[in-house]
């Protein structure tokens, strides 16, 4: 089940990568007699490691620079956390070039059968191109690694978050450190993206629909969906409830 689900998440993030006169990296595989390069594993992982590093900065709490990632992929035992090197060594290129290999498969299968001409299937790629190619474009406007802590801020904030929250106060310092200049650069971030939000919307000439109101809308899809499962529970039969087993006289 676990390799069904990798397969899904690189079907969706992943894409082809289409071979080019200049590459000269060896080959891995031939599909249909057609070459998959070292290049286009290499620019399929790198796909792949936007949705990698995104899920890791949920889970460690903090901004992961690019020159970290890449050495957390390369030595994930660097860490000193065994849990996060065994999520490190899952990310590896070595284990994702057979899901990889996998995934043009079943790309080529989806072609085949008609799949991606489905109306519905062509609306949900669609959103899932504007949904990564919005995002990349966000993270690489915000510059993140260019935001810099120092550590007189980071200290004063510390000791801050301790008066606030006496459990901190068992952690050890340089944990806490790293931990708030983690939380620092995403407040940061947070600032910079409503400030871009803001400017980029300005841009373009956006109306509401003044007739539709979607919180609405949606407010009676699910008063009817609530309709519908009472009413089908009180359709229902009631639970029969055995009798009581009366034990034999002796």
């Amino acid at each position: 089940m676990k390799k069904i689900r990798n397969i899904a998440v690189i079907l969706i993030t992943a894409a082809i990568a289409i071979t080019c006169g200049g590459d000269k990296t060896p080959w891995l595989w031939k599909i249909e007699g057609k070459s998959i390069s070292l290049k286009q594993l290499d620019e399929a992982y790198s796909g792949f490691g936007v949705l990698m590093k995104e899920q890791l900065q949920q889970r460690m709490g903090r901004f992961i620079p690019e020159d970290e990632f890449k050495q957390l992929l390369e030595d994930p035992d660097r860490t000193g956390n065994p849990q996060l090197a065994e999520m490190f060594k899952s990310f590896g290129k070595d284990l994702f070039a057979e899901q990889y290999k996998d995934m043009l498969v079943l790309n080529m299968e989806a072609q085949k059968d008609g799949y991606a001409k489905r109306p519905e299937v062509k609306a949900k790629l669609e959103f899932l191109q504007k949904y990564f190619l919005a995002n990349m474009y966000l993270f690489d406007q915000l510059k993140l690694q260019d935001i810099k802590i120092s550590d007189a801020e980071a200290y004063a904030a510390w000791e801050k978050a301790k008066r606030e929250d006496a459990r901190l106060r068992t952690v050890p310092v340089d944990q806490g450190l790293e931990m708030i200049k983690g939380r620092m650069v995403m407040a940061s971030a947070m600032e910079k993206q409503r400030t871009l939000m803001k400017n980029a919307t300005q841009k373009y000439r956006i109306e509401t629909n003044k007739d539709f109101d979607i919180v609405e809308h949606v407010k009676s899809l699910r008063e009817e969906a609530r309709k519908k499962r009472e009413a089908a529970a009180g359709a229902a039969p009631a639970p029969v409830t055995p009798a009581p087993v009366t034990p034999p006289k002796k």
